[in-house]
């Protein structure tokens, strides 16, 4: 479900925005966010294809052109506790070599100061705290990553627009990548596959696995994502 909302999110922006042309009478318009941020000069969208260099999900999922061949590249989140960047490991590896070992190693650790050993279920997720040196390149990503991306568009899932005096507004707001990567906290999240993974000691190309196969659905290995906020009650390590 969550693929086929970021889907519709993605495809209504992009039709919303791609129908202000018209609106406009075949003139450049101004896309507005909620909150007054907004885009000039913009003549259309269209979805980011593919995936990155990396093979992984890109940063990038819409692209607005703007007059003189501006391109302006947008990552769409929901509102809920949104995800921040993508590519998961591998993405984390060329936004920050080394970043995601650190990381790992002191959550294997932690895991096992907090008493688990290799067979033990019921393993909480693991956070980690991103310096504020590295926030930045995390964000905001590169052209290996399917980026870098100009803004984030955070919205509900059904993107619905007005058009007025040759201003589209739509109801999410757009926030300058580099403005949202320092204005706000980012973590790692190590996250389980399914809730019945065990803890394992396994190391698999010098990283720790910490999250072996599931006995019900044999699901190997474990996610990590990154997010800006945790719960009151998280795991976080330093590192």
């Amino acid at each position: 479900m969550a693929g086929e909302a970021s889907e519709r999110q993605e495809t209504g922006l992009v039709n919303a925005i791609n129908s202000g042309f018209g609106l406009n009478r075949g003139k450049p318009f101004t896309l507005r966010g909620v909150g007054g941020s907004s885009i000039t000069d913009c003549v259309r969208a269209e979805k980011f294809m593919g995936r990155s260099s990396s093979g992984n999900e890109p940063y990038t999922d819409v692209i607005v052109h703007r007059t003189r061949n501006r391109k302006v590249n947008l990552s769409c989140k929901g509102t809920s506790a949104p995800s921040i960047a993508g590519g998961g490991l591998d993405g984390l590896e060329v936004a920050a070599p080394g970043l995601t070992k650190k990381f790992l190693d002191a959550a294997l650790k932690r895991y096992k100061e907090m008493g688990f050993s290799e067979g033990m279920s019921n393993l909480p997720d693991m956070y980690g705290r991103v310096s504020a040196a590295l926030k930045q390149q995390i964000v905001v990503g590169t052209v290996a990553m399917g980026g870098p991306i100009d803004y984030m568009y955070i919205g509900p899932m059904n993107v619905t627009s007005s058009f007025s005096g040759g201003v589209l507004s739509v109801n999410g707001t757009l926030t300058g990548a580099v403005a949202y990567a320092n204005s706000h906290d980012l973590f790692l999240r190590l996250r389980k596959r399914r809730a019945d993974q065990p803890f394992t000691e396994e190391v698999q190309s010098n990283l720790p696995v910490i999250l072996g196969r599931s006995p019900s659905r044999g699901d190997k290995g474990r996610r990590i994502v990154t997010t800006t906020s945790t719960p009151s009650n998280a795991e976080i390590v330093t590192f």
